[in-house]
């Protein structure tokens, strides 16, 4: 994939109620929806994928889960770079939002960290392939930051 200016959304689906959620990516304009979730399922049924795929698809919103680009294991390098090029595919020809459970993408602590893969794993990829990460918030603000000047574990 060419190096490109690509902006690409975050978000955390938290504890939100369905319409709350999909008010957060009507606000930002989001056409499609990277599920970068190792397990596409949640407490929360309205996050489970089918149900997601499918509230999705009503509002005229694409989906797709991408277990391989997932923070619970350790992923195959391979597996992991197919999946974060596949967002930026996505990124590059609608507006695209990669999507986990984390709603906060930084801790709170009095030194803030990664919150979630999203900001300690594939941020970090994404920007070194030219994209422009946008993280929204839980109350509908937006974020722009250095990832790669956090703490991470992953």
């Amino acid at each position: 994939m060419k190096n490109r200016a690509t902006t690409l959304y975050s978000v955390g689906h938290g504890r939100h109620s369905w319409q709350d959620f999909l008010a957060l990516l009507q606000k930002h304009e989001i056409e499609f929806l990277c599920d970068v979730r190792s397990f596409a399922r949640s407490r929360w049924v309205q996050f489970n994928g089918v149900v997601l795929a499918e509230n999705l698809r009503v509002e005229g919103i694409g989906y797709e889960w991408l277990p391989e680009t997932g923070g619970k294991f350790k992923p195959i390098p391979e597996d992991l770079n197919r999946g974060v090029e596949r967002i930026l595919e996505l990124a590059a020809e609608v507006r695209t939002v990669m999507m986990c459970s984390e709603s906060q993408p930084l801790t709170k602590h009095k030194i803030p960290r990664a919150n979630c893969h999203r900001v300690g794993m594939l941020a970090p990829m994404l920007k070194a392939k030219g994209a422009k990460i946008i993280h929204i918030l839980p109350d509908g603000s937006a974020s722009e930051f250095d990832e790669a000047g956090f703490f991470s574990i992953w």
